[in-house]
Formats: structure tokens, sequence, C-alpha cells
């Protein structure tokens, strides 16, 4: 099993077009998580605490609204010979 970051490509490009197609879209994909892993129960607890402890203001406040900038790379130029 691989392991994944936040900033996945795949998954933020998923996660943006999962947000843009509304709040419906967004509970029938967590509803077929819950039945393909038998966590349903998890994904309602998980919902919950979220609810209770984050607000839309509070996560634009600390940057938390968005993902985080990709890095950039320098690649040093070849050596002329």
């Amino acid at each position: 099993m691989s392991a994944f970051t936040i900033d996945d490509p795949r998954l933020v490009r998923g996660a943006v077009h999962l947000h843009n197609l509304g709040a419906r879209a967004m509970a029938e994909f967590l509803c077929t998580i819950g039945e393909q892993t038998g966590g349903m129960h998890a994904i309602l607890a998980l919902l919950f605490e979220y609810e209770c402890r984050l607000t839309p203001s509070m996560l634009r406040a600390v940057g938390g609204d968005r993902f985080p900038r990709r890095p950039l790379h320098i690649v040093p130029p070849e050596a002329s010979s």
C-alpha cells in the first residue's frame, strides 16, 4: 500500500471535482466509501467531529480551505564541456 499526501495531484483533482458537484454528490460518495469499506460509522463520527470543531471562517483564517502549493524544484543547468 502506498502512502498518499494531501497534495497528491490525483487526490486534489478528484476532491476539487467532487466539491464542484455539490453536497448531494459528496454525500453519495461518502455513502459509497462507507458501503465498500464497512466504515460508515467511522465516516459519520468524523463528519460529526468536523462539524463540532471546524467552521468555514476558521479554516479560511488559517489557510485550511486551500491545498498547499506544490514546491518548485530548481533544476541545475548542465555543465558545459
